[in-house]
Protein backbone atom coordinates (compact mmCIF):
# COMPACT_ATOMS: atom_id res chain seq x y z
CA UNK A 1 0.00 0.00 0.00
CA UNK A 2 2.76 2.87 -1.44
CA UNK A 3 5.01 2.01 1.55
CA UNK A 4 2.42 3.21 3.96
CA UNK A 5 1.55 0.81 6.93
CA UNK A 6 -2.57 1.60 7.88
CA UNK A 7 -4.07 1.00 10.97
CA UNK A 8 -7.46 1.99 12.17
CA UNK A 9 -7.45 4.38 15.04
CA UNK A 10 -8.28 2.51 18.01
CA UNK A 11 -6.26 0.11 19.30
CA UNK A 12 -4.35 -1.60 16.34
CA UNK A 13 -1.85 -3.78 18.73
CA UNK A 14 -4.57 -5.47 19.84
CA UNK A 15 -6.37 -6.46 16.96
CA UNK A 16 -7.31 -10.26 17.11
CA UNK A 17 -8.69 -11.70 13.04
CA UNK A 18 -11.70 -13.26 13.14
CA UNK A 19 -11.71 -16.96 12.30
CA UNK A 20 -13.31 -19.10 8.94
CA UNK A 21 -14.78 -16.94 6.14
CA UNK A 22 -17.16 -13.38 7.42
CA UNK A 23 -19.97 -12.46 5.93
CA UNK A 24 -20.83 -8.71 6.05
CA UNK A 25 -20.06 -6.47 7.77
CA UNK A 26 -16.21 -7.23 7.69
CA UNK A 27 -13.35 -6.15 9.90
CA UNK A 28 -11.19 -7.18 13.22
CA UNK A 29 -12.85 -7.64 16.76
CA UNK A 30 -10.60 -5.14 19.19
CA UNK A 31 -9.43 -7.49 22.68
CA UNK A 32 -10.40 -4.72 25.00
CA UNK A 33 -9.24 -6.43 27.97
CA UNK A 34 -6.11 -6.49 26.94
CA UNK A 35 -5.67 -3.45 25.60
CA UNK A 36 -6.56 -1.52 29.07
CA UNK A 37 -4.31 -3.90 30.92
CA UNK A 38 -1.28 -2.83 28.54
CA UNK A 39 -2.29 0.56 28.32
CA UNK A 40 -1.04 3.93 30.10
CA UNK A 41 -4.00 5.82 30.66
CA UNK A 42 -2.33 8.20 33.26
CA UNK A 43 -0.87 10.70 31.10
CA UNK A 44 -1.71 14.51 31.36
CA UNK A 45 -0.03 15.44 27.89
CA UNK A 46 -1.91 16.78 24.92
CA UNK A 47 -2.76 15.19 22.18
CA UNK A 48 -0.78 15.17 18.96
CA UNK A 49 -0.52 18.64 17.91
CA UNK A 50 -3.57 19.64 19.50
CA UNK A 51 -4.66 21.77 22.74
CA UNK A 52 -6.56 21.71 25.76
CA UNK A 53 -10.62 22.39 25.53
CA UNK A 54 -10.53 25.39 28.07
CA UNK A 55 -12.28 24.97 31.92
CA UNK A 56 -16.00 26.52 31.52
CA UNK A 57 -15.74 25.42 27.95
CA UNK A 58 -18.10 22.15 26.68
CA UNK A 59 -18.10 20.62 23.65
CA UNK A 60 -21.80 19.39 24.06
CA UNK A 61 -22.22 16.75 21.07
CA UNK A 62 -18.54 14.99 22.05
CA UNK A 63 -19.46 11.76 24.04
CA UNK A 64 -17.04 9.26 25.52
CA UNK A 65 -16.98 5.77 24.79
CA UNK A 66 -16.27 3.65 27.89
CA UNK A 67 -16.23 -0.04 28.41
CA UNK A 68 -16.74 -1.96 31.68
CA UNK A 69 -13.52 -4.15 32.54
CA UNK A 70 -13.43 -7.54 34.39
CA UNK A 71 -11.76 -5.49 37.11
CA UNK A 72 -15.01 -3.52 37.32
CA UNK A 73 -13.22 -0.10 36.32
CA UNK A 74 -14.97 2.02 33.02
CA UNK A 75 -12.36 3.00 30.43
CA UNK A 76 -12.64 5.15 27.90
CA UNK A 77 -11.85 3.22 24.32
CA UNK A 78 -13.66 5.54 21.19
CA UNK A 79 -14.90 8.79 20.38
CA UNK A 80 -18.79 9.67 19.86
CA UNK A 81 -21.26 12.17 19.00
CA UNK A 82 -24.69 12.74 20.23
CA UNK A 83 -27.31 12.66 16.91
CA UNK A 84 -30.34 12.65 19.39
CA UNK A 85 -31.15 12.13 22.95
CA UNK A 86 -31.26 8.24 22.96
CA UNK A 87 -28.54 7.79 19.42
CA UNK A 88 -24.78 7.83 19.13
CA UNK A 89 -23.00 8.29 16.16
CA UNK A 90 -19.38 6.39 16.13
CA UNK A 91 -17.02 4.05 14.04
CA UNK A 92 -18.05 0.55 12.71
CA UNK A 93 -14.88 -0.65 13.76
CA UNK A 94 -15.37 0.44 17.94
CA UNK A 95 -18.23 -1.28 17.99
CA UNK A 96 -17.65 -4.73 15.76
CA UNK A 97 -18.00 -7.77 18.00
CA UNK A 98 -18.28 -6.23 21.37
CA UNK A 99 -20.92 -6.87 24.03
CA UNK A 100 -23.22 -3.72 24.45
CA UNK A 101 -24.17 -4.30 27.96
CA UNK A 102 -19.92 -3.77 28.70
CA UNK A 103 -20.47 -0.23 26.76
CA UNK A 104 -21.97 2.93 27.88
CA UNK A 105 -21.15 6.68 27.10
CA UNK A 106 -21.08 9.80 29.18
CA UNK A 107 -21.72 12.98 28.06
CA UNK A 108 -21.12 16.61 29.44
CA UNK A 109 -17.77 16.36 30.75
CA UNK A 110 -14.32 17.71 28.82
CA UNK A 111 -12.30 16.00 31.57
CA UNK A 112 -12.12 11.96 32.09
CA UNK A 113 -12.27 12.12 36.00
CA UNK A 114 -15.01 14.82 36.06
CA UNK A 115 -17.52 12.50 38.03
CA UNK A 116 -20.35 15.11 37.02
CA UNK A 117 -21.06 13.91 33.81
CA UNK A 118 -24.37 11.55 32.73
CA UNK A 119 -23.60 8.22 31.87
CA UNK A 120 -26.33 6.25 29.58
CA UNK A 121 -26.31 2.63 28.79
CA UNK A 122 -25.77 1.08 25.07
CA UNK A 123 -28.82 -0.78 24.94
CA UNK A 124 -27.89 -1.99 21.02
CA UNK A 125 -25.68 -0.88 18.13
CA UNK A 126 -25.87 -1.42 14.34
CA UNK A 127 -23.21 -1.07 12.22
CA UNK A 128 -23.68 0.06 8.42
CA UNK A 129 -23.96 -3.49 6.50
CA UNK A 130 -21.16 -2.60 3.99
CA UNK A 131 -18.50 -1.81 6.69
CA UNK A 132 -15.16 -3.27 5.34
CA UNK A 133 -12.74 -2.57 7.80
CA UNK A 134 -9.99 0.24 5.56
CA UNK A 135 -11.73 0.23 2.63
CA UNK A 136 -15.52 1.81 3.69
CA UNK A 137 -18.65 2.15 5.81
CA UNK A 138 -17.25 2.73 8.78
CA UNK A 139 -19.79 3.94 10.59
CA UNK A 140 -22.53 2.63 13.54
CA UNK A 141 -25.40 3.89 15.39
CA UNK A 142 -25.85 3.03 19.31
CA UNK A 143 -29.37 3.35 20.76
CA UNK A 144 -29.00 4.30 24.38
CA UNK A 145 -30.78 4.17 27.59
CA UNK A 146 -31.73 6.93 29.57
CA UNK A 147 -32.03 9.52 27.04
CA UNK A 148 -29.50 12.48 28.10
CA UNK A 149 -31.84 15.39 28.68
CA UNK A 150 -30.27 18.15 26.51
CA UNK A 151 -29.03 21.73 28.39
CA UNK A 152 -27.49 23.39 25.52
CA UNK A 153 -24.44 24.12 27.86
CA UNK A 154 -23.31 20.75 28.62
CA UNK A 155 -25.79 18.67 26.33
CA UNK A 156 -27.10 19.19 22.78
CA UNK A 157 -27.09 16.83 19.88
CA UNK A 158 -24.71 17.80 16.32
CA UNK A 159 -26.48 18.28 13.07
CA UNK A 160 -25.45 15.30 11.11
CA UNK A 161 -29.09 15.58 8.53
CA UNK A 162 -28.55 16.75 4.99
CA UNK A 163 -24.36 17.36 5.02
CA UNK A 164 -22.89 18.85 1.47
CA UNK A 165 -20.18 16.96 0.27
CA UNK A 166 -17.62 18.48 1.91
CA UNK A 167 -14.49 19.59 -1.03
CA UNK A 168 -10.99 20.47 -0.32
CA UNK A 169 -9.48 23.10 1.73
CA UNK A 170 -12.62 23.29 3.82
CA UNK A 171 -11.87 24.12 7.64
CA UNK A 172 -12.80 21.71 10.41
CA UNK A 173 -12.36 20.97 13.77
CA UNK A 174 -11.38 17.04 15.27
CA UNK A 175 -12.04 16.53 19.20
CA UNK A 176 -11.29 13.55 21.11
CA UNK A 177 -9.56 12.05 24.09
CA UNK A 178 -6.87 10.21 22.09
CA UNK A 179 -2.98 9.20 22.21
CA UNK A 180 -0.89 12.38 22.71
CA UNK A 181 2.41 11.29 20.87
CA UNK A 182 2.96 9.74 17.42
CA UNK A 183 2.16 6.41 18.72
CA UNK A 184 -1.21 5.24 19.22
CA UNK A 185 0.04 2.17 21.31
CA UNK A 186 2.38 0.81 23.53
CA UNK A 187 4.46 1.87 25.76
CA UNK A 188 4.94 5.07 23.97
CA UNK A 189 0.94 5.59 23.90
CA UNK A 190 -0.51 8.77 26.13
CA UNK A 191 -3.70 9.71 26.78
CA UNK A 192 -5.06 12.68 28.21
CA UNK A 193 -7.89 13.25 30.40
CA UNK A 194 -8.76 16.78 29.15
CA UNK A 195 -10.56 16.72 25.78
CA UNK A 196 -8.32 18.20 23.34
CA UNK A 197 -9.36 20.17 19.85
CA UNK A 198 -7.13 20.14 16.35
CA UNK A 199 -8.10 22.68 13.31
CA UNK A 200 -7.46 22.16 10.42
CA UNK A 201 -8.47 21.69 6.93
CA UNK A 202 -9.83 19.13 4.54
CA UNK A 203 -7.77 17.33 1.17
CA UNK A 204 -9.03 16.08 -1.85
CA UNK A 205 -9.69 12.84 -2.47
CA UNK A 206 -7.25 12.58 -5.54
CA UNK A 207 -5.04 14.17 -3.64
CA UNK A 208 -5.17 11.62 -0.10
CA UNK A 209 -5.89 8.30 -2.14
CA UNK A 210 -1.91 9.28 -3.16
CA UNK A 211 -0.64 8.22 0.11
CA UNK A 212 -4.21 6.54 1.64
CA UNK A 213 -4.59 4.39 -1.21
CA UNK A 214 -7.94 2.65 -0.65
CA UNK A 215 -9.80 6.05 -0.11
CA UNK A 216 -13.38 5.52 -1.55
CA UNK A 217 -15.61 7.56 -1.79
CA UNK A 218 -17.65 7.26 1.24
CA UNK A 219 -14.30 9.01 2.64
CA UNK A 220 -13.33 11.91 3.87
CA UNK A 221 -9.51 13.59 4.26
CA UNK A 222 -7.68 15.85 6.38
CA UNK A 223 -4.20 16.77 6.92
CA UNK A 224 -2.22 19.32 9.21
CA UNK A 225 1.81 19.82 9.13
CA UNK A 226 3.83 16.95 10.57
CA UNK A 227 3.12 16.89 14.41
CA UNK A 228 -1.04 17.42 14.05
CA UNK A 229 -3.92 14.67 13.95
CA UNK A 230 -5.87 12.33 15.30
CA UNK A 231 -4.78 8.97 16.79
CA UNK A 232 -5.89 6.20 18.93
CA UNK A 233 -8.81 6.38 21.00
CA UNK A 234 -9.95 9.49 19.25
CA UNK A 235 -11.88 6.73 16.42
CA UNK A 236 -15.23 7.55 15.87
CA UNK A 237 -15.11 11.20 17.24
CA UNK A 238 -16.71 13.71 15.12
CA UNK A 239 -15.15 16.06 12.45
CA UNK A 240 -17.05 19.19 12.20
CA UNK A 241 -17.11 22.23 10.45
CA UNK A 242 -19.12 25.76 10.95
CA UNK A 243 -22.66 26.04 9.42
CA UNK A 244 -23.79 29.42 9.93
CA UNK A 245 -23.65 29.97 13.77
CA UNK A 246 -24.06 26.46 14.64
CA UNK A 247 -21.95 23.10 13.70
CA UNK A 248 -22.66 20.38 11.56
CA UNK A 249 -20.74 17.06 11.58
CA UNK A 250 -19.21 15.98 8.28
CA UNK A 251 -17.15 13.15 9.30
CA UNK A 252 -16.26 10.14 11.53
CA UNK A 253 -12.87 9.34 13.13
CA UNK A 254 -11.54 6.07 11.38
CA UNK A 255 -8.01 5.32 10.33
CA UNK A 256 -4.63 6.25 9.44
CA UNK A 257 -0.69 5.69 9.26
CA UNK A 258 0.56 4.06 12.15
CA UNK A 259 2.68 6.84 13.09
CA UNK A 260 0.24 9.22 13.92
CA UNK A 261 0.41 12.94 12.93
CA UNK A 262 2.83 12.16 10.65
CA UNK A 263 2.44 14.32 7.69
CA UNK A 264 0.02 12.14 5.83
CA UNK A 265 -3.82 12.21 6.24
CA UNK A 266 -6.13 11.18 8.73
CA UNK A 267 -9.18 9.21 6.94
CA UNK A 268 -12.84 10.33 8.27
CA UNK A 269 -16.27 8.16 7.56
CA UNK A 270 -18.01 10.69 5.11
CA UNK A 271 -21.18 11.56 6.98
CA UNK A 272 -23.23 12.73 3.91
CA UNK A 273 -23.01 9.68 1.82
CA UNK A 274 -24.41 7.97 4.81
CA UNK A 275 -27.86 10.94 5.22
CA UNK A 276 -30.55 8.18 4.51
CA UNK A 277 -29.16 5.56 6.26
CA UNK A 278 -28.74 7.61 9.67
CA UNK A 279 -32.50 8.68 9.02
CA UNK A 280 -33.84 5.71 8.92
CA UNK A 281 -32.33 4.66 12.30
CA UNK A 282 -33.56 7.62 14.72
CA UNK A 283 -36.84 6.78 15.09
Amino acid sequence: MNGVTYFVLLLSSTLLALDGVQSKPMGNVIDLEKYFEEADLNSQERVVGGYDVAEDEYVPYQVSMQFLTRSGKMRHFCGGSLIAPNRVLTAAHCVNGQNASRISVVAGIRDLNDSSGFRSQVQSYEMNENYQELVTSDIAILKIDPPFELDEKRVSTIDVSGSDMVGADQEVLLTGWGSVFHFGTGPFAKYPTVLQKLDYKTLSNSKCKETMTQLTDTEICALERFGKGACNGDSGGPLVMKSGESYKQVGVVSYGTAFCASNNPDVYTRVSMFDGWIKERMA
